[in-house]
């Protein structure tokens, strides 16, 4: 069976990467997984037959075996061992049209108004979904030490007025705010102008230390 999808997020996961998206048959969001722990995928998987990485916007065809559902992550798919096909990009004109209506509105954010979720609770009650389209407001950029010791991105946003405190997995958003120094940033820090709008899409990651924590998965400029 093969699955269309618009690549909403190539994010960074341990030592390779979590791709997701929506799905162009109206089925809502789309995570394939790899039989590595975790469901970590790696190179060459998210590699296209165009020979570019999946990126943001595009659209892409892959082959997929059964669904494989989680407590906290009920998108995930399993995989065929064949080449992801890329069939376009989503024009910039119509990314808004495209993605307005799979926007959360808030106060909550995957079931919530925390930063993560205790997995023991997931495991009683599994999610209904582990991924989220936001227009975040009031967007700061803070630069901290994360729990190993590494220099970790996060952001800080509003969402219906409830403020969370998230990591950042985009790796280019990553480099994007490489040179920043540790702290708080404004949101123009990242060189950006008022006109310009930004959509997060937010990823429930696996368990760590009993929670699982909100993630930005992918910031998508407009």
């Amino acid at each position: 069976m093969d699955i269309e999808f618009i690549c909403l997020a190539n994010s960074v996961k341990e030592q390779g990467r979590c791709v997701a998206g929506l799905r162009r048959d109206n089925q809502g969001w789309f995570r394939p997984i790899s039989e590595a722990p975790g469901g970590t995928l790696f190179r060459p998987t998210y590699v296209l037959d165009n020979g570019e990485q999946a990126a943001l916007l595009d659209i892409i065809k892959v082959g997929v075996l059964t669904p494989r559902p989680e407590p906290h992550q009920p998108e995930n798919w399993g995989l065929e061992n064949k080449q992801w096909r890329f069939l376009g990009r989503l024009p910039p004109i119509n990314v808004w049209k495209q993605l307005q209506g799979f926007l959360v509105s808030g106060p909550n954010l995957l079931g919530s108004r925390t930063d993560s979720l205790d997995y023991a609770a997931v495991k009683r009650n599994p999610v209904r979904s582990s991924l989220a389209l936001v227009e975040p407001s009031q967007v700061s950029w803070v630069i901290t030490t994360s729990t190993r010791g590494y220099r970790q991105t996060r952001t800080q946003f509003r969402l219906a007025g409830v403020l969370y405190d998230l990591s950042i997995t985009d790796p280019n958003w990553r480099q994007r705010l490489a040179d920043l120094p540790w702290g708080a940033h404004p949101r123009e820090a990242a060189g950006l102008s008022s006109q310009e709008r930004l959509l997060f899409t937010i990823s429930l990651g696996g368990p760590f230390r009993g929670e699982c924590y909100k993630l930005v998965a992918a910031v998508i400029l407009l």
